[in-house]
């Protein structure tokens, strides 16, 4: 009988040209288990929402929001390089699939204030990466540098990070910034290293599509929970319905114009625009994620007769972001200078319609979101328009 997994196989790099190059079935495994730590994360933003400490639960949502985009984001563009398929490869990336898990676990705690847990599961939940780096370095000799730069720089932030818990507040926090800031500076050390283009753009782009597809879907959970509990208590009302109907709107339009605007011609274009393409995307998946912790607090807020600004505040601004978020890669990255500037008019009239709340809060939420959804489907249905007389520029 053929074995078609081998316990280890040399590690080298996979051709960036390779035809039809597609996420494997472990890499949609490691995705599900930071849908897992995405839902923890985004359920304590809805809590602090709709307890009243939204400005306070957002600052903690997007800097946890960080290490966890990290995790992902580093994984993805190392198995676009060097995912060979042997038992170790797998066994090392089942390890960091526990740590995720055991890092979600962790963020309860880290938004009550006790940070120590979360940061020793990330930084533990790192270690196997740092493995598959080595392992990298060790059989590819032509990119050996390249792989050790990022082995030696993801082992100096995981210090870092662990150091700054020795650190009280506030300086604890400049720690952290500095263990951020060599997080981010890892990737292009350790690239200009590379006599040659180490990613494969096609599997780089449908891997962050999946996780986009991720972060799309928690507004679609917060509206069948937020739904289920208000059937479940008697009030789930007309506005609890035009709410759930307009965020599904929402959801569905930021699909649309996410995979009609975000292409791969920024990663093929050139490094640096790869680079912005590839970070800008933490601003659409934390944004985005928002929206549906945004849509359940709504949905617990209007439902308990607590309407107000703030309730469509928690779904207008996260939408918005993640409208200048599409139009700034559209610019810095894919050089599409007339789509980013139609992607940041609905962008404005989405501000413009929180800001408009602010003025009148006896107005209710519901129409806000209403006002959300006409605005992004015009935006979809105006793309749609332009691509069906070739404009597309």
């Amino acid at each position: 009988m053929s074995v078609t997994t081998p316990f280890r196989r040399p590690v080298t790099l996979r051709d960036p040209t390779e035809h039809e190059r597609v996420a494997t079935p472990l890499e949609l495994l490691f995705d599900l288990c930071f849908v897992v730590a995405v839902a923890v994360l985004a359920a304590e933003l809805h809590h602090a929402i709709a307890d009243g400490h939204a400005l306070d639960g957002a600052a903690r949502y997007a800097t946890l929001f960080i290490p966890l985009w990290w995790a992902w984001m580093s994984h993805t563009w190392f198995a676009t390089a060097y995912d060979n398929g042997d038992a170790v490869h797998r066994l090392l990336t089942l390890a960091q699939m526990a740590g995720v898990l055991a890092l979600a676990a962790t963020v309860p705690a880290a938004f009550a204030g006790d940070v120590a847990p979360f940061t020793i599961a990330y930084t533990v939940m790192r270690l196997p990466l740092v493995i598959l780096w080595l392992r990298a370095g060790r059989d590819d000799v032509a990119h050996r540098r390249f792989a050790y730069r990022y082995a030696a720089g993801t082992v100096v932030a995981q210090g870092v990070w662990l150091a700054a818990l020795l650190v009280p507040e506030p300086g604890r926090w400049v720690v952290w910034a500095l263990a951020l800031a060599v997080e981010l500076a890892t990737p292009p050390w350790a690239v200009a290293a590379a006599p040659d283009r180490i990613f494969h753009a096609g599997h780089i782009a449908e891997r962050y599509g999946l996780f986009t597809i991720i972060v799309i879907g928690e507004t679609i959970l917060a509206v069948a929970v937020g739904m289920r509990d208000g059937v479940a208590d008697g009030s789930f009302d007309a506005a609890g319905v035009v709410i759930a109907a307009s965020a599904l709107a929402i959801a569905f339009a930021l699909w649309w114009l996410y995979f009609d605007s975000l292409g791969r011609e920024g990663l093929e274009r050139n490094r640096r625009a790869a680079f912005a393409w590839g970070y800008g995307h933490y601003v659409i998946f934390v944004s985005v994620a928002a929206v549906g912790a945004g849509v359940q607090a709504q949905l617990d807020l209007v439902t308990h007769g607590e309407d107000g600004t703030t309730a469509l505040a928690a779904v207008g601004i996260p939408v918005a972001a993640t409208l200048l978020a599409f139009a700034w890669l559209q610019h810095a990255a894919n050089r599409r200078r007339s789509e980013a500037t139609r992607l940041v008019v609905p962008a404005a009239l989405a501000i413009a319609i929180v800001a408009a709340a602010a003025m009148v809060p006896s107005a209710p939420s519901a129409l806000g979101d209403v006002l959300l959804a006409l605005v992004l489907a015009g935006a979809v249905t105006a793309g749609v328009a332009r691509r069906g007389t070739g404009d597309a520029a």
